[in-house]
């Protein structure tokens, strides 16, 4: 979880003027594909001064073969995309997709869910 120093405010009175500050951003529901080489996560930004209020929610999206990360909430009309260095997009391809997917692969093998000899690749 993320805590923003410049949270965004929604009201929270309809036609009114009581703005509610959304100051916690978590990623939930994070997927890669080791074969598009992609990582996607829903983005979840919420109240901690007034829980009760519903979360605004957005997309998260990292394509390793564009090096383009891209970050999507439509309900704050905010969209931005960055590219990605050398460096920051071998470190989400190594460290973040190939590396999970071989961690769990081998986890599989150990548990005998699987029989067979784990090995880094598609």
């Amino acid at each position: 979880m993320i805590t923003l120093t410049t949270p965004p405010s929604v009201n929270s009175v309809l036609g009114g003027n009581a703005p509610i500050s959304y100051d916690r951003f978590a990623l939930s529901l994070i997927s890669y594909d080791i074969v598009s080489m992609q990582v996607n996560a829903q983005i979840r930004i919420t109240s901690s001064a007034n829980p009760d209020m519903q979360p605004v929610t957005g997309n998260l999206t990292i394509n390793t073969v564009t090096a383009k990360l891209t970050i999507a909430v439509p309900q704050l009309d905010f969209y931005r995309q960055v590219t990605l260095t050398g460096p920051q997009n071998t470190f989400v391809q190594d460290n973040v997709i190939r590396a999970s997917q071989n961690t769990l692969e081998s986890g599989l093998v150990t548990l005998g869910v699987t029989a067979g000899v784990q090995a880094p690749g598609v």
